[in-house]
């Protein structure tokens, strides 16, 4: 599935925030929040941004990232078409978003989620994902979002590939 589709960086804050919308709509899941998907559709055109095109030229899902005192890559927000989920979109987005990272002298990265304390299938799927691309459960914020929404910041070590990449060049 992942040979149909191709990863651009987009640059024009247009584009970022319209596809941003129509995939997000189509998660109400995740994003059933309209003042949470509003704030997204802005937020998204300061940020760099990845998004998987198929072959019809239509966004099918996307990554938006940004960087914390210059060593930590976080993904801001992200999502896949419903019908293009469990087809390793995601993992090639994830993939192009943690190159950049590295490239930016990243040594981790974060991403704030719904945590398990809270009983959501949606979510038990989204930290299912994250974990199979290597993240691991941190700490479960209470006071970040409310005490319906108790926010697991998970994190991924980018230090040890950085160096295995560095043995593997001088060789």
């Amino acid at each position: 599935m992942t040979d149909d589709i191709q990863i651009f960086e987009i640059q024009d804050y247009d584009r970022k925030s319209s596809f941003t919308r129509e995939i997000l709509e189509k998660l109400p899941e995740w994003f059933g929040n309209k003042q949470a998907l509003e704030e997204y559709v802005e937020q998204v055109k300061e940020f760099p941004y990845y998004a998987a095109i198929n072959k019809a030229g239509e966004c099918i899902g996307f990554f938006s990232i940004k960087i914390h005192y210059q060593h930590t890559g976080d993904i801001f927000v992200c999502g896949v078409l419903p019908e293009y989920q469990h087809m390793g979109v995601g993992k090639v987005l994830y993939h192009a978003a943690e190159n950049y990272f590295m490239k930016k002298g990243c040594k981790y990265v974060i991403v704030k989620t719904l945590s398990d304390m809270v009983d959501c299938e949606p979510y038990a799927q989204t930290r299912k994902y994250y974990q199979s691309v290597g993240f691991e459960p941190l700490i479960t914020l209470t006071e970040m979002w409310d005490e319906q929404n108790l926010c697991l910041i998970m994190f991924k070590s980018l230090v040890q590939k950085a160096e295995s990449g560095k043995r593997r060049a001088s060789f």
